[in-house]
């Protein structure tokens, strides 16, 4: 099921449900949108002429098709039903929005667009309660205003859920980093409370000895073929496929919640992930990052390369990468030795005291 926003678009024929798709689209697209189109159409459709190698192969019993070039593509499948959610099922999940054309009883948002001209010019249905008057001359605005407070509304009502990056065994810190003791907590229990405090709910990722877990955490295992904190993150976004990831380390000793909720505040509609970076020319936070569905089969494809680097994920144009206030950054420092453990245990103690 994709991720994207939808939103119908309801009249009758030639009420101008199509131009006003049309005039839309540039707008959206200016606006750094991905978006499909769902058209409904109730007469049959004719895609090729009978001559076409794409026409022979679907006449030939082809149950999927799919012709490109170096800069477009075009998908044919058979489908047996006329459903909205099956049909939406065949979109891509890169999209942040799915506009409908048709489809006039499905329970989603819309709006239908009404003319002094119509017979009818009332909502057929109390489902029907967004009018749009075409004869308006900035009626093309109103539908975008109302484009951009369903993306809001129904973004802010995506879940956020936390994956805790517990890793494995650590021969350089003499023990299991997660088993690491500051102010009186282990690493895990205290990235497990803090991390509860803004996330739905919060799950430990990794092969970890999980005997000192906290009691109520659940635990996903790492996806076989993966590698590094990859394989972490992928067995989350496949667990819940539709809510936003928060994904930490259990190594960053300082993270508070003040971090995780300037984090958070940075989503908007139209952004796929979150990678904060401490300065400009800082690498990006990889974990201590939060990322939107959408982003999750650019993760997929790293994987069947055989890409496990996070990295690689920053120069996607879907990502930002703003800079953390300089009173938060030090909650995305990392241990990786004890020589480091021994300075964020040194610190810690300095901030008690101030």
């Amino acid at each position: 099921m994709t991720s994207a926003c939808i939103i119908g678009i309801r009249g009758y024929s030639d009420s101008g449900k199509t131009t006003l798709i049309e005039k839309a689209l540039p707008e959206l697209k200016r606006a750094g949108l991905y978006v499909g189109v769902l058209k409904h159409a109730h007469h049959g459709l004719k895609l090729d002429s009978d001559d076409k190698d794409t026409s022979k192969f679907y006449k030939a019993g082809a149950d999927f098709i799919f012709a490109h070039d170096p800069g477009q593509g075009f998908a044919r499948c058979r489908c047996a039903y006329d459903d909205i959610w099956a049909a939406l099922n065949n979109f891509p999940s890169g999209l942040d929005l799915i506009l409908v054309e048709g489809h006039k009883h499905a329970e989603i948002p819309h709006i239908r667009l009404v003319s002094k001209t119509d017979a009818n010019p009332k909502p057929a249905d109390s489902n029907e309660t967004n009018l749009l008057d075409r004869d308006d001359p900035q009626y093309v605005e109103r539908f975008l205003e109302f484009v951009h407070a369903e993306l809001k509304r129904q973004f802010s009502e995506r879940r956020v859920r936390a994956g805790l990056l517990i890793g494995g065994k650590s021969s350089r810190m003499g023990t299991a980093k997660h088993l690491l003791e500051i102010g009186g907590e282990t690493l895990l229990e205290r990235s497990f409370r803090i991390l509860s405090s803004v996330a739905e709910k919060t799950l430990l990722l990794g092969s970890a000895d999980m005997s000192a877990s906290p009691g109520t955490a659940d635990r996903l295992p790492d996806v076989n073929g993966s590698q590094g904190p990859m394989a972490g993150m992928l067995g989350a976004f496949r667990w819940d496929p539709e809510s936003s990831w928060i994904i930490s380390s259990v190594d960053m000793p300082f993270m508070n919640e003040e971090a995780w909720r300037w984090l958070l505040a940075q989503r908007r509609p139209g952004v796929w992930a979150v990678m904060p970076r401490i300065n400009a020319n800082s690498p990006a936070e990889t974990t201590g990052a939060c990322y939107e569905p959408m982003i999750f089969e650019e993760f997929e494809s790293l994987r069947r390369k055989g890409i496990f680097k996070l990295q690689q994920i920053v120069s996607h144009p879907k990502v930002i990468c703003p800079i953390i206030p300089e009173h938060l950054a030090h909650a995305w420092t990392n241990v990786n030795t004890p020589e480091e453990w021994k300075k964020a245990i040194a610190a810690s103690v300095q901030r008690e005291r101030t």
